[in-house]
């Protein structure tokens, strides 16, 4: 039952355990670092609520479906499975949920250390191409001209509006002259 949990966590994104409390998958931005010159890729994270909550009916259906076992056998193993957590956090004795986390007893509740990823949380990547985040304008500008178009695109949409309007004058002054 205890490796239905993370498959459960990642397409649902919330679990209540009564006896224990909730985990919650929560995601997490991705992030721009103070200067603007990297980006750390977004990832979700486990949270845990210490509460006393009811049995989620879902999760039972969950092992149902996976265990190819009926619903009434579901909700008892379930039932029983979270008891014995709860029992063996009592007793101080941690408990390791692969993929979620440990849970132990601290004083009169429960602490959650999260596992830690198979992969290593991706370090901020450095943003390329010469571009800088604005946080004051809130978008990325390139911090040098690369060429002297970059810098004088001006001029080139001014010349071609000049021969546009130039176009469309002869266009109309000589369109009297065919007839």
């Amino acid at each position: 039952m205890l490796d239905h949990i993370y498959p459960f966590l990642l397409v649902h994104k919330k679990l209540q355990l009564p006896g224990i409390g909730t985990l919650q998958m929560v995601p997490v931005s991705a992030a721009i670092d103070a200067g603007g010159l990297s980006i750390a890729a977004p990832y979700e994270k486990i949270n845990f609520i210490p509460e006393q909550v009811s049995t989620d009916s879902s999760f039972a259906a969950w092992v149902a479906a996976l265990d190819h076992i009926d619903m009434d056998t579901a909700i008892s193993t379930t039932n029983l499975a979270i008891e014995e957590l709860v029992a063996s956090i009592q007793l101080n004795q941690p408990v390791h949920i692969a993929s979620v986390g440990q849970f132990q007893k601290q004083g009169a509740g429960i602490s959650f250390i999260p596992h830690e990823p198979i992969y290593l949380v991706q370090e901020a990547l450095p943003i390329t191409g010469g571009l800088q985040w604005s946080f004051k304008k809130g978008f990325l500008y390139t911090q040098a001209a690369k060429s002297i178009m970059d810098t004088y695109w001006w001029v080139a949409a001014l010349i071609l509006a000049i021969a546009g309007a130039a176009a469309i004058a002869n266009y109309y002054f000589n369109l009297n002259d065919q007839f």
